[in-house]
């Protein structure tokens, strides 16, 4: 077994349509910036290549409209890594100690790891057995459902405790959105 550590790459999902929200999530401003630079300043905060699915700026779709595991799908059509960081451009509570924690046990598991009752962010490891079953479900004619709650259990992946669970509020409306800075405002902490 190497010692070395795993390469990670972080991937943002900034692919969906937006539509409760009504304009493009990932433009939206939390403080002095986007939120697709937000995001992007989480991942370069824990030191990894920031790459994007979908949106404007992002690696188009393999499969259109296939949602965050289409965005996965898609982009380990291009992107070499051992393992991918991943996620939505929607979180604006997020923190860089929750992604450290994610990354920590998935490289001592190597297994799947996100919070419970919330898939994403999520470490996820690449190997054969990730490709095997994302090339099954987006097979032509697949019935298998796009979840990626299915895809960590097929995968045996980990859900880790939380007790504040405020950092993992995304934003899908604009009463979501306000609720979420009126909580930034109010100084939720931010480490």
């Amino acid at each position: 077994m190497s010692d070395t550590k795993p390469v990670c790459v972080g991937l943002i999902l900034a692919g969906g349509g937006s539509t409760r929200m009504g304009i493009d999530k990932s433009l939206l401003r939390r403080e002095q910036q986007t939120m697709l630079t937000f995001s992007r300043s989480l991942l370069s905060t824990l030191g990894l290549d920031t790459h994007i699915s979908g949106g404007r700026q992002g690696m188009a779709d393999v499969t259109p409209q296939a949602g965050p595991l289409g965005g996965i799908y898609s982009s380990l059509k291009t992107l070499q890594s051992d393992a991918l960081l991943v996620l939505p451009v929607d979180m604006p509570l997020l923190t860089p100690k929750l992604l450290h924690q994610l990354m920590d046990v998935g490289e001592r598991l190597g297994v799947p790891v996100c919070y419970e009752d919330c898939y994403l962010p999520l470490y996820l490891p690449v190997n054969a057995g990730l490709r095997n079953y994302l090339d099954e479900v987006f097979a032509e004619g697949s019935q298998q459902p796009r979840s990626i709650k299915k895809m960590l259990s097929a995968l045996g992946g980990k859900q880790l405790p939380l007790s504040d669970r405020q950092p993992l509020i995304n934003a899908n409306t604009p009463e979501e959105w306000q609720s979420a800075m009126a909580l930034l405002a109010g100084g939720h902490d931010q480490q």
